[in-house]
């Protein structure tokens, strides 16, 4: 019954979160193209509301919506007026129950790669929140202080800081998890970049306009450079949120350089998509980065580890085979929710979806990895593909699951 409870509630938190997340970085994209698009009004001209910093037309629904950037006179606070806050908060929560529910519940066993090192669980949870924690206080004390004059600078430095944590965390962390924790930081920060930045300077003018004050830019401007920051972040957030959808990329040897050209390439492609109204070749610019960054992943991916397998145990073989096959990405550690949990499954009765029984001794295992179909575990679908390995990996990955 538990099972099935926490099995529901992970689906809504998915769907929450997936859904509060399309509602936010949709905003993201449209205010960032409207502030772009906007019109400034002509110098000089008499006859130009004194107040307007920009206007634009656009048709949508079958009529025309004119809308405007303006200056606010205290005693000409428009309402209603909408604030856009909710859907940056509701996916931050529902992702942080996500990280919990997955990963830290289980006592944080899902994120580690035993081939790594001998980190424990707890010391994997706490590796993981002070990573998020560590990130914040950097990154929003360098946009802070006077690098955020040199902004080329600061951004440099920053994505030097997330490699540097990327190398650290890859240590300790199977692929996923080093895919996943980095996101979590960055949007995180997103999400604090909201709270802390962007809604408190627009309370901060709306609070001096109801008493009367002027509409002072200068909290606007702070806030838009927090927004920037999380418009070209959500693009990089969603790749690694997706992560476990590319079990290549996951478990390759070099990740944290992969991480790096995936991260700078999808940057560059906002950067592009955001010049296209006064840069022609933009399209073709998004292109040649598309080009180079596969390019350069696809080199990474088939260029050889600085480390091979020289040295380390069958268990510690197959622990690395049953990343880089994908295999972790459904059978997580301490976890049954998507598949099977394989903790001290071997020589234990397993339960068959025909109603028989079977024990998990090394037959059943090497059975179960080439010809998943032949018998198929109680409450799950018979989704799992074939493997295909040589024999020594096979070995080696019943050697790890033995381990377990």
């Amino acid at each position: 019954m538990e099972s099935e409870i926490a099995g529901w509630l992970s689906v809504i938190f998915r769907f929450v979160h997936v859904l509060a997340s399309i509602m936010w970085i949709g905003n993201s994209i449209l205010f960032t193209w409207m502030e772009l698009n906007l019109i400034a009004p002509k110098a000089g001209d008499e006859n130009t509301d004194k107040d307007l910093l920009g206007q634009l037309d656009m048709l949508h629904g079958g009529g025309v919506f004119h809308l405007q950037k303006r200056v606010i006179n205290p005693g000409a606070i428009p309402a209603p007026l909408h604030w856009f806050m909710w859907q940056s908060y509701t996916t931050w929560i529902t992702g942080t129950l996500l990280l919990i529910s997955v990963f830290y519940i289980n006592g944080g066993a899902p994120l580690l790669d035993s081939s790594k090192s001998a980190l424990t669980g707890w010391g994997a949870i706490g590796l993981s929140v002070g990573g998020i924690v560590a990130w914040w206080l950097v990154y929003d004390t360098i946009w802070r202080s006077k690098l955020k004059e040199v902004p080329a600078l600061a951004v440099l430095l920053c994505f030097a800081l997330i490699m540097t944590a990327t190398v650290y965390f890859n240590q300790y962390f199977n692929g996923r998890a080093v895919f996943l924790q980095v996101g979590v930081m960055l949007g995180s920060a997103m999400t604090a970049n909201v709270f802390v930045h962007i809604i408190r300077n627009q309370k901060k003018f709306m609070k001096a306009l109801l008493a009367g004050k002027p509409h002072d830019l200068k909290y606007g401007k702070q806030a838009k450079t927090r927004s920037m920051h999380n418009h070209y972040m959500t693009f990089p957030v969603l790749f690694m949120m997706l992560s476990a959808h590319f079990p290549q990329l996951i478990s390759a040897d070099w990740l944290s350089p992969i991480l790096g050209v995936i991260i700078v390439s999808l940057m560059l492609v906002k950067f592009f998509m955001n010049s296209r109204y006064y840069f022609g070749g933009w399209l073709v610019a998004i292109f040649i980065v598309f080009l180079i960054a596969c390019g350069l992943i696809k080199v990474l991916l088939i260029m050889p580890a600085s480390t091979s397998d020289v040295g380390l145990t069958d268990v510690q073989k197959g622990a690395k085979l049953f990343v880089a096959q994908g295999c972790a990405v459904c059978h997580q550690v301490g976890s049954s929710q998507l598949a099977p949990n394989l903790d001290k499954l071997y020589n234990s009765t397993v339960q068959l979806a025909d109603g028989g029984t079977v024990v998990a001794d090394e037959a059943y295992l090497r059975e179960s990895i080439e010809r998943p179909q032949a018998k198929v575990v109680k409450g799950y679908p018979a989704s799992m593909p074939p493997v295909s390995l040589t024999k020594e990996q096979l070995d080696n990955l019943i050697a790890y699951l033995k381990s377990r």
